[in-house]
């Protein structure tokens, strides 16, 4: 990187390679017109002629959004000194960031494989009042500017190797990867790469001849699974192709996984093609986050998550802090977040109660009674269709039936425990089981609904609201009215 002032404090530039992030974010799309010109191999003067008449204009314009980036490059710069970082961009109006080290609750460290032959690296600097997704800081970086940033911001210098560090074995990993991959987030990132880039995935997809790969594959499978509709097999090999995008991808994530815990701070490793290195300030923590599904609960697993600014705060991430381990091995990680992980003298406890069990088992059962009236309707109005429409009212009575046991065990376990400093909250949303232990000054908000039926019983719902960057309500559902005013009126107390 170059450096512009000769003066105290040093003032730099980021890498020159943020150019083509400054410039438009469909420049890369004009790499197809110099693709095509592969088809004047071997290259003549006269093949180079009639190729730039074709793309003369095409190149004319990445030129000019080129410069533009250039510009925009030269006229962002940053500095540091020991008490603050500041940055500034923009041509003619400007924009100054000025953030407190003090006050920069987490760091992220991207070391993508095609910057690291550049020596460069992306630096994503958040505070507590960030926004979501994006962090209050970008720069991207020359690794040599990065190491001079890490003398100045304490946060970065948690790597010292006398202290705790924790290592993820590989089996692991990919079992979380596994246990949290889905057909739905592959189709989502399917589906952000056609947004984003719709031209050049269609044209790769062209390229590998999926859809001839997709009909050969239909065709094996159709031998192998006799009386199984084309379509049913088809769509069948859709979802696990995305299932495997989706596991692919987070055991690209997540793999090598290492966490460091310092006097301070916590320092995160993960990646495998994109190394990400995670620095955070374990005050800025706002609480820990047990997950379980179904599976994972039955063999006395976990993964703990955890609320910070800036960590896993983009939407295809998750918060993780370790992915896959027992739960009596969370004890002990949870009293270094200064989280209780088993109140042994609570002062309040509630249980939901099961008389209100509808409250749980709504959803599944009326997602199950309303499939076979649509079955047969559908069949009567569509009889040529028929084998299509059994295939997927199987397909939507398996997840339900799932959900439905889920709802039944959130119902035996869901409860809340309270003491002086912490409440505790084990719910179920949707697929997952959390246990949530927060502080009492973390809670910013609580909400009482209840129905007619409910308040004859003198039962309620009670919503959590927890401060932080991004505003999320957990629901206890059918909790007994009286210890739900308790909880209440003691949270008042520690206001």
């Amino acid at each position: 990187m170059t450096r512009t002032a000769a003066a105290s404090p040093a003032v730099y530039r980021e890498h020159p390679i943020k150019i083509l992030r400054y410039s438009a974010k469909n420049l890369w799309l004009l790499i197809f017109p110099l693709l095509r010109s592969l088809r004047f191999y071997p290259f003549s003067f006269q093949n180079l002629i009639d190729w730039g008449a074709g793309v003369w204009f095409d190149l004319l314009v990445a030129l000019l959004i080129l410069g533009i980036g250039t510009l925009r490059w030269h006229a962002c710069i940053y500095y540091f000194d020991e008490v603050t970082i500041r940055s500034r961009s923009g041509i003619l109006l400007q924009r100054v960031t000025e953030i407190p080290l003090e006050r920069i609750a987490s760091t992220v460290e991207e070391h993508p494989f095609y910057l690291r032959p550049l020596r460069a690296a992306c630096l994503r600097i958040s505070t507590a009042a960030g926004a979501m997704p994006d962090a209050d800081m970008q720069l991207t970086l020359y690794l040599r500017d990065l190491h001079r940033l890490r003398q100045n911001i304490p946060v970065l210098q948690n790597g010292k190797s006398e202290e705790a560090a924790y290592h993820t074995p590989a089996w692991r990993t990919m079992l979380f990867s596994a246990l949290f991959s889905s057909s739905f987030s592959g189709a989502l990132y399917i589906a952000t790469l056609f947004f984003q880039g719709g031209r050049i995935t269609s044209d790769l997809l062209e390229q590998f001849q999926a859809q001839q790969f997709l009909e050969d594959a239909t065709d094996r499978a159709s031998t192998a699974f006799h009386g199984v509709p084309r379509i049913a097999v088809t769509i069948g090999i859709i979802i696990l192709a995305l299932w495997l995008i989706s596991f692919g991808r987070n055991l690209l994530r997540y793999g090598r996984f290492k966490m460091r815990f310092g006097s301070e701070f916590i320092s995160v490793h993960t990646g495998i093609i994109t190394r990400r290195r995670y620095h955070l300030r374990d005050t800025a923590i706002i609480f820990p986050d047990l997950r379980q599904n179904l599976v994972m609960k039955i063999f006395g697993m976990v993964s703990l998550h955890i609320r910070c600014p800036g960590y896993g705060s983009r939407r295809d991430t998750l918060p993780v802090l370790i992915p896959l381990m027992r739960k009596k091995s969370s004890q002990p990680l949870l009293e270094r977040l200064h989280a209780v992980p088993v109140m042994e003298h609570p002062k309040l406890h509630a249980k939901s109660h099961i008389k209100f069990f509808w409250s749980f088992v709504w959803p599944p059962v009326i997602g199950l009674c309303a499939i076979f009236p649509v079955r047969f309707f559908l069949l009567w109005l569509l009889p040529g269709v028929g084998a299509i429409i059994r295939f997927f009212s199987v397909m939507m009575i398996i997840p339900l039936v799932w959900l439905l046991c889920i709802r039944i065990v959130a119902m035996v376990s869901e409860s809340v425990t309270m003491d002086d400093q912490h409440l505790q909250m084990h719910f179920c949303s949707w697929f997952t089981f959390h246990t949530i232990t927060v502080n009492h000054a973390r809670i910013v908000r609580t909400d009482i609904m209840q129905t007619p039926m409910q308040k004859q019983y003198g039962v309620c719902h009670l919503y959590i609201t927890c401060n932080g960057p991004r505003q999320q309500r957990f629901k206890l559902t059918a909790l007994p009215e009286k210890k739900v005013r308790e909880i209440l009126a003691m949270l008042e107390q520690g206001a």
